[in-house]
């Protein structure tokens, strides 16, 4: 990334170069408070092809909040999961994708749009579940990542209650790829800085989009802190799930 590019921009909200590289730097580097290694490292015996009950807790090194009765609802959708996986090959790339990659993207959300999973299941547990599947197609989605899209100023997607996930979705996806398409540089640069296991320039915008949304409606902790300073993080860094923002 050239230093003439100041600012970058996550859907509606325009981060500062630096500051996002240094934030997305701690994030990356240190090993007492983020996801990273954890989540993307994390034993999944099913491998590429298959849902483990691993991948269904996977969500917790995310600092997601689940139960056992999450649990049992992602359970109960696993046949879907397996059969949309066998037709998406391991190298698909949301960056690429086109209406009908997108329209695939919907495809597998389109589980949510039933009203028997509890709220817990939707869609960000089945994002983060999945994303370890296929981490360079299915972006990560959280109330963060929302906001950056959905919930600012500017924003690409607007907000309508009607619209289900299915629809939702290649919205996501399309507007995605647009940051991803103008910040290639940056997010390759994000990217590389993950040394062992590697991430993909989808895993680095999440992280990046994390923080962005998370300094408007949430504590900014873009320079985080030496452990010494803060003595007592964790809870806060738990991501709420409200039903309000669990509607796309």
């Amino acid at each position: 990334m050239t230093d003439t590019v100041k600012a970058l921009r996550i859907g509606g909200v325009e981060i500062d170069h630096g500051l996002a590289l240094d934030s997305a730097r701690s994030y990356l580097i240190r090993r007492d408070r983020f996801g990273y290694p954890a989540y993307d490292s994390f034993g999944s015996e099913g491998g590429p092809w298959r849902v483990s009950d691993a991948d269904f807790v996977a969500p917790v090194l995310l600092n997601a909040e689940m139960n056992s009765r999450t649990f049992y609802a992602l359970e109960a959708i696993r046949p879907h999961l397996e059969r949309w996986l066998v037709d998406i090959p391991l190298d698909a790339r949301l960056v690429e994708a086109g209406p009908a990659e997108l329209e695939r993207l919907g495809d597998l959300f389109s589980v949510l749009d039933s009203d028997d999973l509890p709220v817990n299941a939707r869609g960000s547990i089945l994002a983060k579940v999945m994303h370890r599947k296929r981490p360079a197609f299915i972006p990560l989605y959280d109330r963060f990542v929302d906001y950056c899209y959905r919930g600012s100023d500017g924003a690409p997607i607007s907000k309508d209650r009607k619209r289900s996930w299915q629809e939702f979705l290649p919205m996501l996806g399309q507007a995605i790829i647009d940051d991803l398409t103008i910040g290639r540089e940056f997010f390759d640069e994000v990217a590389a800085l993950a040394k062992a296991p590697v991430i993909t320039s989808l895993r680095a915008l999440d992280i990046v989009a994390w923080h962005a949304g998370r300094t408007h409606i949430g504590q900014a902790i873009w320079a985080a802190a030496t452990p010494a300073d803060e003595p007592n993080t964790a809870p806060d860094d738990l991501v709420s799930i409200d039903p309000d923002d669990e509607r796309p």
